[in-house]
C-alpha cells in the first residue's frame, strides 16, 4: 500500500552531503563547502532505520580543533595566521603548482573492490565502514596513479569492476585525462592494503589546451566504449595556482569559454 516499505527491499543505502556550515564563529560561503555528513538508511522486513555520522576527515579534525574554519573549500578561501612570515606562507602554497585540496569528501560514496570511500572531485578520498559509518582512513589517488583530480561518479560493470576518470595536470608528458579501473577483487583483508593499490590505467586523452582542461562531472560508459565530452566549461590552471594570492576561491577558477568552437567534441576510446 502507499506509504509502506515493501518487505522484499533489504539492504543499506549510504549517502553523503554537506552537513555543517559553520564552525565556531566562522561560516562557509557555498553549498559545496559544508563539512561532510554520512547517512545510512537500512531496509529490513518493511522497516527503515536511519543513522548519520560526520566524516572524520583531516579537514574536520583541523576545523573542530581550532573551533573555526581553517581549511579552504570550493567557495571559501581561508588565510593563515597573519603572524606567519611571507616566506612560510609562500612555501606552503607553492609546494605544488596545483594546491593540496581539502579532504572534506561530501559528494558521493564510491566502491573500489569491497572498500567504500566518501569522495569529492579531488585527489583525497576517505574510506568508511558502510555499517557503522566510522571513518577508516584517508587515501590519496596520487600514491597509486598520477592524478591531481578525479570524479566522484564512477561506473561499475556487470562483474563489479569500477571505472573512473581523472585529470593529470602535473607529471611526465602532456597534461591529460585518464580513465582507470579498479578490479572487483582488489580488496585485501589487511586494511593497510587498499583496493586502490591494484588500480589500472585504461587509456588517456590529451587536453585540447594544456592550461585549460575541461570540467567534467562524469563520463559515459557502454560495454565496449568510454565516451567523454570535452566541454567548454573549463578550469583555468594559472588562476587555480594563484587563487590564494589573488584572494579568490577555487570555484572562481572555472569559466565558460564561449569562443571554444570545438566545445562539442566527442572523444571515444575503445576499452581493450
Amino acid at each position: 500500500p502507499p506509504g509502506s516499505v515493501p518487505p522484499w527491499l533489504q539492504g543499506t543505502l549510504v549517502r553523503n552531503g554537506p552537513g555543517l556550515f559553520s564552525v565556531g564563529n566562522s561560516e562557509y560561503n557555498h553549498w559545496f563547502d559544508g563539512l561532510s555528513l554520512i547517512h545510512s538508511f537500512t531496509f529490513h522486513n518493511g522497516e527503515v532505520t536511519y543513522r548519520s555520522k560526520y566524516l572524520k576527515s583531516e579537514t574536520y579534525k583541523s576545523n573542530t580543533k581550532a573551533d573555526r574554519i581553517v581549511v579552504s573549500e570550493f567557495g571559501t578561501m581561508v588565510y593563515p595566521d597573519p603572524c606567519k612570515n611571507i616566506f612560510a606562507r609562500t612555501m606552503t602554497h607553492f609546494r605544488n603548482i596545483v594546491p593540496n585540496f581539502t579532504d572534506n569528501n561530501l559528494i558521493n560514496i564510491i566502491r573500489y573492490g569491497q572498500d567504500y570511500y566518501a569522495s569529492s572531485e579531488v585527489n583525497y578520498i576517505n574510506q568508511i565502514d558502510p555499517l557503522t559509518l566510522e571513518t577508516v582512513g584517508r587515501a590519496n589517488y596520487r600514491n597509486h596513479i598520477a592524478l591531481n583530480l578525479a570524479t566522484a561518479h564512477p561506473h561499475y560493470d556487470k562483474d563489479g569492476n569500477t571505472f573512473n576518470m581523472g585529470t593529470a595536470i602535473i607529471g611526465l608528458g602532456r597534461p591529460k585525462y585518464i580513465i582507470f579501473k579498479v578490479p572487483a577483487n582488489a580488496s585485501d583483508k589487511d586494511p593497510k592494503k587498499p583496493a586502490l593499490r591494484k588500480v589500472q590505467q585504461i587509456c588517456s586523452v590529451p587536453f585540447r589546451s594544456a592550461l585549460y582542461p575541461s570540467y567534467f562531472h562524469s563520463f559515459g560508459m557502454t560495454e565496449n566504449y568510454i565516451v567523454f565530452v570535452e566541454q567548454s566549461f573549463k578550469l583555468d590552471i594559472v588562476k587555480l595556482a594563484t587563487a590564494y594570492f589573488r584572494g579568490v576561491n577555487w570555484g572562481s577558477c572555472l569559466k565558460f569559454d564561449e569562443k571554444d568552437s570545438s566545445a562539442v567534441d566527442l572523444r571515444e576510446e575503445v576499452l581493450e
